[in-house]
């Protein structure tokens, strides 16, 4: 199961389609947009202009690569609400591994929750300007992602792929990293797994390894003390997306949506077109873009206020 199809996700599902792993989840809750092609290299100039869903653009993709295996697309947000749903009860079944392919520490450390508490092995990466990171965390055999870093860090203090940006190779390098691990473990080669974090800064040529089993923390709060509290805490309600100026809705009650009638609906107040995963057009008055998805579930683009974004929600879509 890979969490999100970005330059992270692209490369390793490649790899690993391509390889032959016979079931892949792909979960996304975005849109392919122009900025992302230098580097989510799944994705074409036509998947863009089209803004197709990430997770079904990439599952289109994969398909053409390797037609023998299953490939599920999720379009949804990896949240607390329905992670562990996602997880346990997908169409293609509990998965072996979980591969991170996100931006952001808040859902990394969910995904550290769900590898803790149902033992399934973590693949973690992160990449950022021109570093990266990865690691794998075997729940029972070595420390888990909040053995390292006990908490998010403080909202401003780290660079986002908005501010910094990514260098293409460095992602690219760092999922291969995250496929070579994975493979190793689907083929049981448990003994070849990496026990260290790798680090590297690709421009400046610099390279380090930390090794984890001294870094394993007795009073872990996951791992030792089996608090899950990004699985049991709230979604938030509104979150802004990297890379572009948007906001995405996800509202804490959900009820799929009728499309077709959302549609009719919102065709008064602009141009909206419906497709079998949501209904997207933009604001006539105001000149935003809007998506909604079936689960209610929404993007405001062009917009960077969450307050903004909540009222338009409540205006055009309902409480």
């Amino acid at each position: 199961m890979i969490v999100g199809c970005g330059a992270l996700g692209c490369p390793s599902a490649d790899l690993l389609a391509r390889a032959g792993v016979g079931k892949i989840t792909l979960i996304d809750r975005d849109l392919v947009e122009y900025s992302n092609l230098h580097r989510q290299t799944l994705f074409t100039d036509a998947d863009a202009k089209n803004q197709r869903p990430k997770a079904q653009a990439a599952r289109n993709r994969l398909v053409e690569v390797n037609p023998e295996i299953e490939i599920e697309p999720v379009i949804a947000d990896f949240g607390s609400y329905d992670a562990e749903r996602i997880v346990l009860h997908g169409k293609l079944g509990k998965p072996d591994i979980l591969l991170d392919g996100t931006d952001n520490f808040e859902t990394r450390f969910l995904i550290n929750d769900l590898s803790v508490m149902h033992t399934i092995p973590y693949i973690y990466a992160g990449a950022i300007g021109t570093k990266a990171m990865a690691a794998v965390f075997i729940p029972g055999k070595t420390p888990c992602l909040r053995c390292l870093f006990s908490a998010p860090p403080p909202p401003g203090s780290q660079p986002t792929c908005e501010t910094a940006g990514v260098f293409a190779p460095v992602s690219a390098i760092i999922a291969s990293y995250q496929a070579s691990e994975a493979l190793k473990l689907l083929i049981g080669a448990d003994d070849r797994v990496m026990d260290s974090m790798l680090e590297f800064d690709l421009w400046e040529g610099q390279r380090r390894r930390i090794e984890l089993a001294e870094l394993k923390d007795p009073q872990c709060p996951c791992c030792a003390k089996r608090d899950f509290e990004f699985l049991d805490r709230e979604d938030e309600e509104t979150r802004s997306i990297c890379g572009r100026a948007a906001i995405q809705i996800n509202p804490h009650t959900r009820t799929p949506i009728a499309l077709p009638q959302l549609a009719q609906t919102l065709s008064t107040q602009g141009t909206f077109v419906t497709t079998g995963f949501m209904v997207k057009g933009r604001l006539a008055e105001s000149d935003i873009g809007l998506t909604v998805f079936h689960d209610g579930r929404a993007i405001f683009d062009g917009i960077d206020d969450p307050a903004i974004a909540r009222t338009l929600y409540a205006r055009y879509i309902g409480c």
